[in-house]
């Protein structure tokens, strides 16, 4: 978003016209994001899982807020309930692995690096794809 402020009373009218705008509410969150107000935005994400629990990017939202706020278990455990709604949602994997990388849990960083490198890969994305080998790279000689 290239005006965040602006997203955000634009979502908040939008929020206004109907409460149940669960869109609405991921977006003005990813508007906090960036501008570091992480627990507005999880405020925001809880409201759109509270309706419709099944939304699987507002949990992976979630996980990215819960991350740059220092709660890395939240990140994961975020992380892979949107891999449990969307299977094959790489980018969810990579803010796990990013979450135990600050957690030490290598070995688990290193496996979800490995399935989000694996999805990339069935995608077509082969730059994304050897990005994250070379990082697995780097985590295996540590």
């Amino acid at each position: 978003m290239d005006n965040p402020q602006r997203a955000i009373k634009d979502f908040t009218q939008a929020i206004r016209l109907n409460p149940n705008d669960v869109q609405a509410y991921s977006n003005r969150g990813v508007a906090r994001v960036q501008l570091g107000n992480f627990q507005q935005a999880i405020e925001d994400y809880n409201q759109a899982i509270r309706l419709n629990p099944k939304y699987a990017q507002a949990y992976y939202n979630r996980s990215i807020a819960r991350r740059l706020s220092g709660d890395y278990q939240g990140a994961v455990e975020d992380s892979h309930r949107a891999i449990a709604l969307n299977s094959k949602y790489a980018a969810a994997y990579y803010v796990s692995a990013q979450a135990h990388q600050q957690l030490e849990q290598t070995q688990e960083a290193i496996a979800d690096l490995q399935k989000a490198a694996e999805l990339l890969r069935e995608q077509g994305k082969t730059d994304a794809y050897q990005q994250i080998m070379n990082q697995i790279q780097q985590l295996q000689q540590k």
